[in-house]
Protein backbone atom coordinates (compact mmCIF):
# COMPACT_ATOMS: atom_id res chain seq x y z
CA UNK A 1 0.00 0.00 0.00
CA UNK A 2 1.27 3.37 -0.72
CA UNK A 3 0.45 6.14 1.84
CA UNK A 4 -0.12 9.70 0.64
CA UNK A 5 -0.78 12.66 2.59
CA UNK A 6 -2.41 16.07 1.08
CA UNK A 7 -2.96 19.45 1.65
CA UNK A 8 -2.95 22.97 0.19
CA UNK A 9 -1.28 26.19 0.03
CA UNK A 10 -3.15 29.13 -0.68
CA UNK A 11 -6.55 29.50 -1.58
CA UNK A 12 -7.33 26.99 -4.74
CA UNK A 13 -8.90 28.94 -7.71
CA UNK A 14 -8.54 32.58 -5.82
CA UNK A 15 -5.26 32.66 -5.25
CA UNK A 16 -3.40 34.25 -7.65
CA UNK A 17 -0.78 31.29 -7.07
CA UNK A 18 -1.69 28.15 -5.32
CA UNK A 19 -0.69 24.88 -4.90
CA UNK A 20 -1.70 20.95 -3.31
CA UNK A 21 1.17 18.99 -2.19
CA UNK A 22 1.61 15.11 -1.09
CA UNK A 23 3.89 13.48 1.24
CA UNK A 24 4.08 10.03 0.39
CA UNK A 25 5.83 6.66 1.70
CA UNK A 26 5.27 3.01 1.93
CA UNK A 27 6.27 2.52 5.29
CA UNK A 28 4.81 5.88 7.25
CA UNK A 29 4.79 4.39 10.19
CA UNK A 30 8.22 4.65 10.51
CA UNK A 31 8.34 8.16 9.68
CA UNK A 32 5.76 8.89 12.00
CA UNK A 33 7.89 7.43 15.21
CA UNK A 34 11.39 9.87 13.94
CA UNK A 35 9.27 12.71 13.24
CA UNK A 36 7.52 12.59 16.45
CA UNK A 37 11.49 11.86 18.12
CA UNK A 38 12.68 15.13 16.30
CA UNK A 39 9.71 16.58 17.65
CA UNK A 40 10.39 16.03 20.83
CA UNK A 41 13.91 16.68 20.76
CA UNK A 42 13.37 20.07 19.32
CA UNK A 43 10.56 20.53 22.36
CA UNK A 44 7.91 21.47 20.09
CA UNK A 45 5.60 18.18 20.06
CA UNK A 46 2.93 20.79 21.20
CA UNK A 47 2.59 23.31 18.34
CA UNK A 48 1.30 22.69 15.18
CA UNK A 49 4.16 22.98 12.51
CA UNK A 50 2.94 26.06 9.77
CA UNK A 51 5.16 27.75 7.55
CA UNK A 52 3.48 30.45 7.99
CA UNK A 53 4.46 30.77 11.51
CA UNK A 54 6.20 33.19 13.03
CA UNK A 55 7.36 31.18 16.29
CA UNK A 56 11.14 31.38 16.72
CA UNK A 57 10.81 28.01 18.68
CA UNK A 58 9.52 26.20 15.30
CA UNK A 59 12.86 26.98 13.26
CA UNK A 60 15.62 24.30 14.77
CA UNK A 61 12.21 21.91 14.47
CA UNK A 62 11.57 22.94 10.97
CA UNK A 63 15.47 22.50 9.89
CA UNK A 64 15.53 19.32 11.42
CA UNK A 65 12.59 17.98 9.25
CA UNK A 66 13.40 19.19 6.72
CA UNK A 67 16.55 17.37 6.88
CA UNK A 68 14.83 14.44 7.97
CA UNK A 69 12.75 14.24 4.84
CA UNK A 70 15.98 15.24 2.39
CA UNK A 71 17.82 12.31 3.57
CA UNK A 72 15.53 9.78 3.89
CA UNK A 73 14.78 7.04 1.47
CA UNK A 74 11.60 6.06 1.82
CA UNK A 75 9.92 9.38 1.78
CA UNK A 76 8.70 11.45 -1.34
CA UNK A 77 6.97 14.74 -1.65
CA UNK A 78 4.92 15.93 -5.14
CA UNK A 79 3.19 19.35 -5.86
CA UNK A 80 1.31 20.61 -8.29
CA UNK A 81 1.37 24.76 -8.48
CA UNK A 82 -1.31 26.76 -10.45
CA UNK A 83 -1.12 30.37 -11.02
CA UNK A 84 -3.82 32.14 -13.36
CA UNK A 85 -1.06 33.22 -15.86
CA UNK A 86 -1.73 29.65 -17.28
CA UNK A 87 -5.07 28.77 -15.83
CA UNK A 88 -8.62 30.34 -15.48
CA UNK A 89 -10.68 29.23 -13.10
CA UNK A 90 -14.01 30.07 -14.31
CA UNK A 91 -13.75 26.86 -16.49
CA UNK A 92 -15.37 24.74 -13.98
CA UNK A 93 -18.61 26.87 -13.46
CA UNK A 94 -20.36 24.22 -15.14
CA UNK A 95 -20.15 20.92 -13.75
CA UNK A 96 -22.34 18.19 -12.43
CA UNK A 97 -21.12 17.91 -8.83
CA UNK A 98 -22.43 21.41 -8.10
CA UNK A 99 -19.42 22.71 -6.89
CA UNK A 100 -18.33 26.54 -7.56
CA UNK A 101 -15.46 27.41 -9.73
CA UNK A 102 -13.17 27.18 -6.43
CA UNK A 103 -13.87 24.11 -5.39
CA UNK A 104 -14.26 22.32 -8.82
CA UNK A 105 -10.27 23.75 -9.19
CA UNK A 106 -9.42 22.27 -5.77
CA UNK A 107 -10.85 18.63 -5.99
CA UNK A 108 -9.92 18.62 -9.96
CA UNK A 109 -5.86 19.91 -8.56
CA UNK A 110 -5.94 16.87 -6.06
CA UNK A 111 -6.95 14.54 -8.86
CA UNK A 112 -4.59 15.58 -11.74
CA UNK A 113 -2.26 15.23 -8.84
CA UNK A 114 -2.85 11.78 -7.27
CA UNK A 115 -2.92 10.45 -10.70
CA UNK A 116 0.39 11.32 -11.78
CA UNK A 117 1.87 9.36 -8.64
CA UNK A 118 1.59 5.74 -10.03
CA UNK A 119 1.25 3.05 -7.31
CA UNK A 120 3.33 0.43 -9.68
CA UNK A 121 6.68 2.85 -9.42
CA UNK A 122 6.38 2.09 -5.52
CA UNK A 123 6.38 -1.40 -6.21
CA UNK A 124 2.52 -1.41 -4.82
CA UNK A 125 -1.05 -1.80 -6.56
CA UNK A 126 -2.69 0.52 -4.39
CA UNK A 127 -2.67 3.69 -2.42
CA UNK A 128 -4.94 5.14 0.38
CA UNK A 129 -5.14 8.39 0.99
CA UNK A 130 -5.53 11.16 4.10
CA UNK A 131 -6.30 14.64 3.28
CA UNK A 132 -6.43 17.88 5.74
CA UNK A 133 -10.50 17.88 7.03
CA UNK A 134 -11.00 21.91 5.81
CA UNK A 135 -15.03 21.21 5.97
CA UNK A 136 -16.25 23.16 3.02
CA UNK A 137 -17.85 21.30 -0.02
CA UNK A 138 -15.08 20.71 -2.07
CA UNK A 139 -13.42 19.03 1.11
CA UNK A 140 -16.08 17.15 1.89
CA UNK A 141 -17.24 15.70 -1.49
CA UNK A 142 -13.35 15.03 -2.69
CA UNK A 143 -12.79 11.43 -0.97
CA UNK A 144 -16.05 10.48 -3.64
CA UNK A 145 -14.44 12.61 -6.06
CA UNK A 146 -10.95 11.04 -6.13
CA UNK A 147 -12.55 7.30 -6.13
CA UNK A 148 -14.30 7.69 -8.73
CA UNK A 149 -11.26 9.14 -11.02
CA UNK A 150 -9.16 6.23 -9.46
CA UNK A 151 -11.40 3.09 -8.74
CA UNK A 152 -9.03 0.87 -9.82
CA UNK A 153 -6.42 2.47 -7.11
CA UNK A 154 -7.67 4.17 -4.50
CA UNK A 155 -8.83 2.17 -1.56
CA UNK A 156 -10.01 5.03 0.77
CA UNK A 157 -9.36 8.46 1.16
CA UNK A 158 -9.92 9.99 4.27
CA UNK A 159 -10.40 13.50 5.77
CA UNK A 160 -8.52 13.89 8.53
CA UNK A 161 -8.11 16.70 11.39
CA UNK A 162 -4.08 17.75 10.96
CA UNK A 163 -4.25 19.25 14.68
CA UNK A 164 -5.98 16.10 15.79
CA UNK A 165 -3.88 14.68 19.20
CA UNK A 166 -3.92 11.54 21.22
CA UNK A 167 -4.65 11.44 24.74
CA UNK A 168 -1.16 12.75 26.22
CA UNK A 169 -1.43 15.89 23.92
CA UNK A 170 0.59 14.61 21.04
CA UNK A 171 -0.43 14.96 18.02
CA UNK A 172 -1.46 11.57 15.90
CA UNK A 173 0.99 10.52 13.16
CA UNK A 174 -1.31 11.36 10.42
CA UNK A 175 -1.45 14.57 11.96
CA UNK A 176 2.23 14.99 11.83
CA UNK A 177 2.64 13.33 8.25
CA UNK A 178 -0.28 16.23 7.25
CA UNK A 179 1.62 18.89 8.91
CA UNK A 180 5.21 18.15 7.50
CA UNK A 181 3.15 17.76 3.73
CA UNK A 182 1.56 21.12 4.19
CA UNK A 183 5.15 22.73 5.22
CA UNK A 184 6.91 21.48 2.68
CA UNK A 185 4.10 22.14 0.34
CA UNK A 186 4.30 26.20 1.85
CA UNK A 187 7.83 26.28 1.52
CA UNK A 188 8.27 25.41 -1.98
CA UNK A 189 5.21 27.24 -3.25
CA UNK A 190 6.62 30.31 -1.61
CA UNK A 191 9.78 30.19 -4.41
CA UNK A 192 7.13 30.67 -6.81
CA UNK A 193 4.62 32.75 -4.99
CA UNK A 194 5.95 36.66 -5.92
CA UNK A 195 2.10 37.69 -5.02
CA UNK A 196 2.14 36.84 -1.69
CA UNK A 197 2.18 40.20 1.05
CA UNK A 198 5.48 39.38 3.06
CA UNK A 199 6.31 40.45 6.81
CA UNK A 200 9.82 41.02 7.65
CA UNK A 201 9.31 39.14 10.80
CA UNK A 202 7.81 36.44 9.07
CA UNK A 203 10.27 36.33 6.21
CA UNK A 204 13.01 35.71 8.34
CA UNK A 205 12.22 32.17 9.46
CA UNK A 206 10.46 31.33 6.10
CA UNK A 207 14.42 32.37 4.52
CA UNK A 208 16.14 29.76 7.09
CA UNK A 209 13.85 26.87 5.40
CA UNK A 210 13.99 28.33 1.96
CA UNK A 211 17.63 28.01 2.60
CA UNK A 212 17.34 24.45 4.62
CA UNK A 213 15.88 22.71 1.12
CA UNK A 214 18.22 24.62 -1.13
CA UNK A 215 21.71 23.34 0.39
CA UNK A 216 20.01 19.94 -1.59
CA UNK A 217 18.08 21.50 -4.35
CA UNK A 218 19.87 24.32 -5.68
CA UNK A 219 18.20 24.41 -8.80
CA UNK A 220 14.31 24.52 -7.54
CA UNK A 221 14.32 28.40 -7.14
CA UNK A 222 15.41 29.19 -9.96
CA UNK A 223 13.03 26.63 -12.12
CA UNK A 224 9.79 27.97 -10.17
CA UNK A 225 10.94 31.94 -11.13
CA UNK A 226 10.67 30.24 -14.91
CA UNK A 227 7.71 28.27 -14.28
CA UNK A 228 9.31 25.41 -15.13
CA UNK A 229 8.94 22.12 -13.78
CA UNK A 230 11.84 20.11 -11.33
CA UNK A 231 13.19 16.84 -10.30
CA UNK A 232 15.50 16.11 -7.55
CA UNK A 233 17.35 14.83 -7.19
CA UNK A 234 17.13 13.61 -10.81
CA UNK A 235 13.94 12.79 -13.07
CA UNK A 236 14.78 9.10 -12.55
CA UNK A 237 14.57 9.31 -9.25
CA UNK A 238 11.97 11.96 -8.09
CA UNK A 239 12.47 12.65 -4.55
CA UNK A 240 10.78 16.05 -4.54
CA UNK A 241 8.50 16.63 -8.10
CA UNK A 242 7.07 19.91 -8.76
CA UNK A 243 4.65 19.85 -11.40
CA UNK A 244 4.14 23.60 -12.45
CA UNK A 245 0.82 23.04 -14.40
CA UNK A 246 0.72 25.39 -17.45
CA UNK A 247 -2.45 24.59 -20.12
CA UNK A 248 -1.45 21.86 -23.40
CA UNK A 249 -1.43 24.14 -26.52
CA UNK A 250 -3.68 21.67 -28.41
CA UNK A 251 -7.01 22.56 -25.51
CA UNK A 252 -8.20 25.84 -24.41
CA UNK A 253 -9.32 23.79 -21.96
CA UNK A 254 -8.57 21.90 -18.81
CA UNK A 255 -8.25 17.90 -18.74
CA UNK A 256 -9.96 17.91 -15.25
CA UNK A 257 -12.99 19.64 -15.25
CA UNK A 258 -15.80 17.06 -14.32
Amino acid sequence: MLYLYGDESNTPGEDKVWAVGFLFSVNPSVHMIAIEKIRKECSYEFRELKYSSTDYSQILCGVRLIDYFLMTGDLFFKIIIKDKLHFDNKYFLDNHYQLDEKDMAYVSAYSELSRTISVVDYGQSKKLLNIDDKGFKGNVILPKYLKNKEPDTITQVFRRNSKRRRKDGHFTGVSNMIQLSDFLTGIILSYADTFREKSQRAEKHKNIYRKALLSKCKNIRDKLNQKTSYYWPSFSYQKINVFYWKQKASSSKSPSRS
